[in-house]
């Protein structure tokens, strides 16, 4: 038999798979082309550049630690605490620099009375005078304008009889009584204290009676002294520091209890100091008033230390009659001066002792 001839493959299926494939290869890449439709404006707009602000970020410091922190601050402190020029009111106590000068008002204070004051033939017209009194007045009233216009009914009221004296009583009681007439006249008397800074020459001038009587400050000038004069100590730098305190009468602890309440006082008070730390420009501390008093031990405190120390070297200067002492028993109000040498470092330990305590009890505020 013959055998039957093998058929061509077909070209046609081949043809139809590359059409379809170059159909869609044209399909895809016409999608990737962007279309846009550009117009033409008139006038142009004018594109600018957006301004972009430079900031400059500074590299964060490291914390310091507490200890550094309190040890800039001492010392910050100690080298601005004293001055070289101090003025002394007998009202608290100040540190001056060993170069420094130390002035002391003098004045004179005197219960008298106007007539007798401008009689003292040492008081010169443009002498100073501070002068307090309580001036009278006399209103005629009634015990209901009283009712009306005072908010307070326990004021007391001074009325003044027909026979010249006086009676004083709260408003409330005179309201309450039946047997007096609310709307009757009375004489109400009104005291009113006035201080008054004139002079010698003005207070003459003036219309209060000579008879007035008067608690009278006298400015007789001041006193300026060397603080190197006072301790004559030439093994002290000009930049060692003095505690100075003028005697009064209100001391009654004697110079222990001077210098505790001059320290107490100043370090309370501080400093205000520029640059100490974030948000804190004032550098003080709190010394307890019970700092000096001895340990449950029995040994003496760091403050009880010190103080004991500072009483056996103080200086004790009396400006009347230019002389020295150091006994600290004997002390007199209106002559003396209080002179307490310390050192830089002296001050420094105690600020930076008394920092520590209220930093660590700060510690255990936060823990609990």
């Amino acid at each position: 038999m013959a055998k039957s001839a093998r058929s061509a493959p077909s070209l046609v299926p081949a043809i139809l798979a590359l059409i379809v494939l170059v159909g869609l290869a044209y399909l895809l890449f016409a999608d990737l082309q962007p279309s846009r439709t550009e117009h033409t404006v008139s006038p142009p707009i004018e594109i600018e550049d957006p301004q972009i602000e430079e900031v400059t970020i500074e590299p964060v410091a490291p914390p310091e630690d507490q200890q550094a922190i309190t040890e800039k601050e001492a010392e910050q402190f100690v080298d601005h605490l004293g001055s070289k020029a101090v003025t002394l009111d007998g009202k608290q106590g100040e540190f001056v620099r060993k170069d420094g000068t130390i002035v002391i008002p003098k004045v004179e204070k005197r219960d008298t009375t106007i007539g007798q004051l401008l009689a003292d033939k040492s008081l010169s017209p443009d002498t100073p005078v501070t002068i307090e009194y309580t001036e009278t007045e006399k209103q005629q009233t009634t015990i209901q304008a009283l009712d009306d216009s005072t908010e307070d009914k326990n004021t007391i009221v001074t009325i003044e009889k027909a026979d010249g004296s006086q009676q004083q009583s709260p408003l409330i009681d005179l309201i309450n009584d039946n047997n007096v007439d609310k709307n009757a006249q009375i004489t109400v008397i009104n005291k009113q204290p006035i201080q008054k800074k004139t002079t010698i020459g003005q207070l003459s001038q003036s219309e209060l009676s000579p008879k007035q009587a008067i608690h009278a400050e006298i400015d007789r000038g001041s006193i300026e002294l060397s603080v190197n004069d006072i301790v004559k100590s030439g093994g002290l730098d000009d930049n060692a520091l003095f505690y100075l305190h003028r005697v009064t009468e209100a001391d009654r602890q004697g110079l222990w209890g001077i210098i505790q309440s001059g320290l107490i006082q100043r370090f309370r008070q501080g400093l205000t100091l520029e640059g100490i730390g974030i948000n804190k420009d004032l550098v003080r501390v709190t010394i307890p008033a019970d700092a000096d008093e001895p340990l449950p031990t029995g040994l003496s405190s760091f403050l009880g230390k010190i103080l004991n120390n500072k009483v056996e070297s103080s200086y004790i200067y009396n400006y009347t009659t230019s002389t020295m002492g150091h006994n600290p028993d004997l002390i007199y109000p209106g002559q003396q001066l209080i002179l307490i040498h310390f050192s830089n470092d002296e001050l420094k330990q105690i600020y930076q002792f008394f920092a520590d305590q209220r930093n660590k009890q700060a510690e255990t505020f936060a823990i609990h």
